[in-house]
């Protein structure tokens, strides 16, 4: 993932990273719903997003297309 910005999974909140990140856990968790979920806003369209907030937690999962 390139330097830029994140979307939380869970809330949509917007989080800026300065560095290349490798993994989701080294964002942490996030500041207005505890989630530790993110991806970049580019690869996320108004469908999945919907998808992922409506789902509870505990069955959350994505799995990449290919």
């Amino acid at each position: 993932m390139t330097p830029g910005s994140l979307e939380c999974l869970g809330c949509g909140a917007r989080r800026f990273v300065l560095s290349p990140v490798r993994s989701n856990l080294e964002t942490g968790e996030c500041p207005r719903c505890g989630y530790v979920g993110w991806a970049s806003p580019n690869d996320l369209n108004e469908f999945t997003r919907r998808a992922l907030r409506d789902r509870p937690v505990e069955r959350r999962r994505l799995r990449a297309a290919s």
